[in-house]
């Protein structure tokens, strides 16, 4: 190699060094390879998660809950589907949460340690570690030609939706955060939820916990909801994941659970599940309207006007939204909620 050829390469060298000098000092930083472009944003109280492997797995419950199927052109695709119908999530004890992984291989090694055996609630006992065994290994067969075939084209729906969320959500994070937590008794939550996005699940949004059970993990579908209604499901998953940090005073769901009790309905009285879960609902959904989106209408549809729950929304509602308005306090809005539903009561 010539002098005159050593010197344009260390020129360029030089040149390389100094341009990579100046990002630092200027803060400048490249995104990640795994990060929506537009996570730059500080946000405060979630923390977005976009993993491929996390939408693969989600995806193949997806397909195997789903009376509706889609061609993926992979082979042992179908075969992973019908795995993971094998093992529920539910089955899946809480403290192992497999999808927290980056890949299959460490998820499947997670999976092995599942108990040997499990007892359904009809009685029958299925062998549940050979088939998260056998779950595993699909999820490994299958992770690369996913990766390649159908992570880009679910990657770019993640993305359209948290680009979404970044102009609609993001400046109004922390202020719903703080409007809910103050009117729920969740204070003292610290917490950074963080929240999953998948483009495919079984369900729009759940919340799992670990060995941990003050600190909860949401998923939530982007292609289940969208606008307003994701920004709910996120305000909502985020309220459980909260309520696991905050069960002692000051909890309002807590609080009215308590109160149920005391009033003698009991533990598993329908009432006593759903109640507290219905001003999860309505708290989400009115932080949404009220702060995000004036037209957005929430209560025509899903557990509002389902058969079950619709009488127990139609007490909660006006009492709470009277509360949120400041027209009465927290503690009378819960007081005429019990008494309402303890003169509804059928008598004996």
């Amino acid at each position: 190699m010539t002098n005159g050829k050593c010197r344009m390469i260390y020129d360029q060298m030089i040149k390389a060094f100094l341009v990579t000098l100046l990002l630092f000092v200027l803060g400048v930083s490249f995104p990640s390879a795994q990060t929506p472009k537009s996570s730059a944003r500080n946000w405060k109280r979630v923390e977005f998660r976009v993993r491929p492997f996390t939408d693969l797995y989600f995806y193949l419950y997806k397909l195997s809950s789903s009376s509706e199927k889609e061609e993926v052109n992979i082979e042992g695709f179908s075969q992973a589907v019908a795995a993971a119908g094998q093992v529920p999530v539910t089955l899946i004890p809480t403290e192992l949460i497999p999808f927290r992984f980056d890949n299959a291989a460490d998820a499947s090694k997670v999976l092995a340690q599942s108990p040997e055996t499990y007892k359904t609630r009809s009685g029958e006992t299925i062998p549940l570690r050979e088939r998260s065994v056998r779950f595993g290994q699909s999820l490994i067969a299958v992770e690369k030609p996913f990766m390649d075939e159908v992570w880009p084209k679910h990657k770019l729906l993640v993305e359209q939706t948290f680009a979404k969320l970044d102009r609609t959500f993001g400046p109004k994070e922390e202020e719903s955060f703080n409007y809910l937590t103050r009117h729920l008794g969740l204070e003292k939550a610290e917490f950074i939820v963080p929240v999953y996005l998948v483009a495919k699940a079984h369900v729009s949004g759940v919340t799992m916990w670990g060995k941990d059970e003050t600190r909860g993990f949401c998923v939530l579908s982007v292609t289940a909801l969208q606008d307003s209604q994701l920004i709910t499901a996120i305000l909502h998953e985020a309220i459980h994941a909260l309520d696991l940090e905050t069960k002692g005073k000051g909890n309002v769901l807590v609080d009215f659970q308590q109160r149920l009790l005391k009033a003698g309905f009991a533990a598993d009285d329908l009432l006593v599940r759903h109640g507290p879960h219905m001003l999860v609902f309505i708290q989400s959904s009115e932080t949404v309207r009220r702060l995000i989106d004036p037209s957005y209408e929430p209560y025509g549809e899903g557990v509002f006007v389902r058969p079950a729950l619709a009488p127990i929304a139609k007490v909660q509602l006006p009492l709470w939204n009277a509360y949120l308005d400041g027209k009465i306090s927290r503690d009378e809005a819960l007081t005429k909620m019990v008494d309402a539903f303890v003169k509804a009561r059928p008598q004996p």
